[in-house]
């Protein structure tokens, strides 16, 4: 039986990405050095996109646009991230006093059922913490080696496709032969434009929970401020399950604040959440045709296999393969006549 052109294609790409994933499985930091630079891609060229929408020249534009993504990341590197280290190790002590006075019991004397069980939460929830914390510490000294390899290769990565952006998508269909070359032009410019649209949207809706997170625990908890609102922003670059792991110790920290407090403090984190969320699953609905439930099912998957960086890319990886779906197998389906 021959093979239409259109599923020829398909082959073809299936092939390629399954190298990638075998590769990816093999070499860890081949996964980190991808992975960061598709980011660090995508967020320079959402840079240059809207510079160009200015009607910057192009050269000045693309130029512009590394400067700016790399002089944020310095700046991070310089100021952020040496304050978020600084404050790891007395939030954690905060967070392990909290769960050891059990605070909660002064403002829930009315209520001992409810004190009860936050309590039992606090004994099961306390010593896994101390063991979470040691293992990321040490996690942290093995792959520190790695990260100046990791971080070398892609910088190089940003700064040449960015510059070379024309050559490199023209380039790419002549890895396919050339009687499949237009579908899989249309299949990757359809596929760019979704993982586009995500890292777009990611992007802002974290900015968006960094920056509210910024000014709400400036008020409640100033001593942690920098450390939370990067927090916020870290784990919103994971949909959905993100949200999960960042508001757990933001229950923890905010029992100290007494029950006033920790309600308004954790409305106002719900409220941010929920309009970013909304945000997210509206943009993503219309420009990748993705519904929640598929995505949390990426994120589990890819996350067993490749571990907390699979779920950074779990999404992508899901916009793959609907995008595949859509442009040659759901379109094979719909020509086929019985």
């Amino acid at each position: 039986m021959k093979l239409s052109i259109r599923q020829q294609a398909l082959l073809i790409v299936l092939l390629y990405a399954g190298i990638f994933f075998i590769a990816f499985t093999l070499s860890k930091t081949l996964l980190y050095v991808f992975v960061f630079s598709l980011i660090s891609i995508l967020v320079v060229n959402f840079i240059y996109k809207n510079m160009m929408r200015l009607r910057i020249p192009h050269p000045i534009s693309v130029t512009a646009a590394l400067i700016i993504y790399f002089g944020v990341l310095i700046y991070a590197f310089v100021r952020i991230i040496p304050l978020v280290v600084n404050q790891i190790g007395s939030f954690y002590e905060f967070m392990k006093n909290i769960l050891d006075s059990k605070y909660w019991e002064n403002y829930l004397a009315d209520n001992p059922e409810l004190s009860k069980v936050i309590g039992n939460l606090a004994d099961w929830a306390s010593p896994r913490i101390t063991e979470l914390f040691n293992n990321f510490l040490l996690e942290f000294a093995k792959k520190l080696p790695g990260i100046g390899v990791v971080i070398f290769y892609s910088v190089l990565f940003t700064i040449y496709v960015t510059i070379y952006t024309k050559w490199t998508t023209k380039s790419l269909p002549g890895l396919f032969p050339k009687r499949v070359r237009p579908l899989v032009e249309d299949f990757l410019s359809k596929l760019g434009m979704s993982l586009q649209s995500y890292v777009d949207v990611v992007l802002l809706g974290g900015l968006i929970v960094g920056l509210s997170f910024y000014f709400l625990f400036s008020i409640f908890l100033p001593e942690y401020t920098v450390l939370l609102s990067f927090w916020g922003f870290i784990t919103n670059l994971i949909p959905i399950v993100g949200v999960v792991i960042e508001w757990i110790p933001i229950l923890i920290v905010t029992l100290g604040l007494g029950l006033k407090n920790f309600i308004v403090v954790n409305l106002i984190v719900a409220a941010v959440h929920f309009g970013a969320f909304l945000f997210f699953i509206f943009i993503m609905k219309h420009k990748a045709n993705i519904n929640p439930v598929l995505m949390l099912i990426f994120i589990f998957l890819v996350g067993l296999v490749y571990g907390l960086v699979g779920t950074f890319f779990a999404v992508p990886v899901a916009i793959f393969f609907v995008t595949l779906w859509n442009e040659f197998i759901k379109t094979e389906l719909d020509e086929t006549r019985i």
